[in-house]
């Protein structure tokens, strides 16, 4: 049977990096690895996994879970995986039955504080969920929240630093979660 490694947190967490150190690490062991991310994530590079940090892997660019079923591995890292939305649970799953060891790095939840659902599910089927935690922008202070500095009302928008920030319980600004918003 397969294995799956769910890692989440904030924004600037390094949820990135520890997915990238995973997937080095299995290289050395001489499994087979593929690194994935969607197609929309073009923040750092069109194709390659980038960390905040600068460290990079080749990956593979997607539109839908779908496609990961092409995929031919002993271990895929899908990186920022609650932007895929529709049907990701159910091919992981049958990712796992294959006897792939898949490895999710993403946000657990939107920055108006809701979760994503997908990622949630993901969490409930892991071996193991890695929670990460950044530092808060405003104290310092261990950050769970990831605070929109941007007006925009979507759930997903692509961006990095300066319209994003990790925050504290304390610091991220007083919005209560709408359960209203698609997740």
């Amino acid at each position: 049977m397969g294995r799956l490694d769910v890692i989440t947190g904030p924004m600037f967490s390094g949820k990135t990096t520890e997915l990238l150190r995973r997937l080095q690490a299995a290289q050395q062991t001489g499994s087979v690895v593929v690194a994935v991310k969607p197609r929309i994530d073009t923040r750092y590079h069109p194709t390659d996994l980038v960390a905040h940090t600068g460290e990079s892997f080749p990956a593979r660019c997607i539109d839908a879970p779908a496609e990961l079923l092409k995929i031919e591995a002993d271990v895929i890292g899908l990186d920022e995986a609650h932007f895929l939305r529709e049907n990701l649970i159910a091919v992981i799953v049958e990712l796992l039955d294959r006897g792939c060891h898949v490895i999710c790095a993403g946000l657990d939840r939107t920055s108006f504080h809701v979760p994503f659902d997908e990622m949630g599910r993901l969490m409930c089927e892991a071996n193991t969920v890695v929670k990460l935690t950044a530092r808060c922008s405003v104290c310092g202070e261990p950050a769970t929240h990831t605070q929109r500095l941007i007006d925009d009302e979507r759930d997903i928008v692509i961006g990095g630093e300066g319209m994003f920030e990790p925050r504290c319980r304390t610091h991220r600004l007083d919005e209560t979660p709408r359960d209203d918003r698609p997740s």
